[in-house]
């Protein structure tokens, strides 16, 4: 049974997600030199579907992220060529995308020396949400936009019929000020393909559904359950699901009964709770059926919280905060640190809302280049 202990610290560890088995990057995939292309300069990330690089596109004169993907290793020609003509055929329909909430893929492709997938990304040299998430709490203005953005994008991939499958902080990277982009849409794949016969199964505890764990079935049902684990913990900075390793997390999730977020901070509101916890529910019926329904519901509740005075209008001036500075009602004016008062007049509120859900006057947050630990990050990961 998880542990809803609303007094049990949070984590400082976050399990990585799975390559499977067979799979694998292959020898001296991190010494490259030359991908396609593109120049490598050095290598910003590795995790378990292969090695991300900053690049330069002599082309184009410009640099890039190149993403190496993992391929089936010891298997037959034939399996194999047809992984790779899927990958490319897949990749390029989610290159086809335009989002400002979407990482931009401009190129994918297969190495001819080495013989591996690759896609070719826009380079963000921000941190990654799980970085920022592990070192603060997010203000609660701030964590809602990132959600609506971040359903945004995934609503705009399931019209197309494009499932992420692997939606989580680590995949969430910052674009400057108060922007975010999903990543790796281009490891996606349609939800009819076949692409699992050899394809890429990604296993990241906490974040994948339930039927993902038990049948490996993905549909737009997996990612709102991704959603609602990211959403979760922007409001929360707690996991809904964290267990010491892989195989008890996952159980977890297949229990279903992760605490509301709630018990780790009574100051949420419990509009935002309830549109978290229905993303969360542990049959994909009972979830909202796609980003789209998810984000019109979490943009009433947060409509719902503003019109009706739920929130204090000096909540939405707050800063972000230290974990080890964080109250326990973060969302409470009373307890959390606003930066400048606030009145309870409602054309006020509606004025901070405007501005803060248009996009037009994104909240100003000051970039960090370290991690959790205090050391220099001079670039992000794309992978973990």
């Amino acid at each position: 049974m998880a542990d809803d202990s609303s007094a049990r610290p949070r984590t400082n560890t976050r399990l990585r997600g799975e390559a499977p088995a067979g799979y694998g990057a292959g020898a001296g995939e991190e010494t490259r030199q030359r991908i396609g292309r593109y120049e490598v300069i050095k290598t910003i990330g590795k995790g378990a579907m292969g090695v991300v690089y900053k690049a330069r596109d002599p082309l184009l004169d410009r640099i890039v992220a190149v993403k190496t993907i993992v391929s089936p290793q010891g298997v037959g020609k034939r399996v194999r060529s047809a992984y790779l003509e899927r990958f490319q055929r897949e990749a390029k329909a989610a290159a086809k995308m335009q989002h400002p909430a979407i990482v931009t893929i401009f190129d994918v492709g297969i190495d001819e020396e080495w013989g591996a997938p690759f896609m070719v990304l826009e380079y963000l040299p921000g941190e990654s949400l799980a970085d920022r998430l592990d070192r603060v709490r997010m203000p609660l203005g701030r964590a809602v936009q990132i959600a609506l953005d971040l359903a945004s994008a995934m609503g705009f991939a399931h019209r197309q019929r494009i499932v992420h499958r692997d939606v989580k902080p680590a995949n969430v990277l910052h674009a400057g000020e108060n922007r975010w982009k999903l990543a790796d849409f281009g490891i996606a794949r349609l939800p009819d393909s076949d692409l699992t016969q050899v394809g890429i199964f990604m296993r990241t505890p906490g974040y994948s559904p339930p039927e993902a764990i038990r049948e490996g079935r993905y549909t737009p049902q997996a990612d709102v359950f991704a959603w609602g684990a990211v959403f979760y913990e922007l409001l929360s900075g707690r996991i809904p699901y964290e267990g010491p390793d892989t195989k008890t997390t996952n159980s977890y999730v297949v229990q279903g009964n992760a605490p509301p977020p709630t018990r780790h901070d009574p100051s949420i509101p419990e509009p935002l709770s309830t549109v978290t916890m229905t993303a969360l529910q542990p049959s994909d019926r009972n979830r909202f059926k796609d980003a789209s329904e998810a984000e019109q519901a979490l943009r009433e509740a947060w409509d719902r919280c503003l019109m009706q005075g739920i929130i204090h209008p000096s909540v939405l001036a707050m800063e972000e905060t230290a974990h080890d500075k964080a109250p326990v009602r973060m969302h409470d004016p009373r307890g959390g640190r606003p930066v400048a008062p606030a009145n309870n007049d409602s054309q006020e509120v509606t004025a901070i809302d405007s501005k803060l859900l248009s996009g037009d006057k994104p909240l100003q947050i000051e970039s960090t280049k370290k991690n959790r630990r205090g050391e220099e990050d001079d670039d992000p990961t794309m992978l973990h």
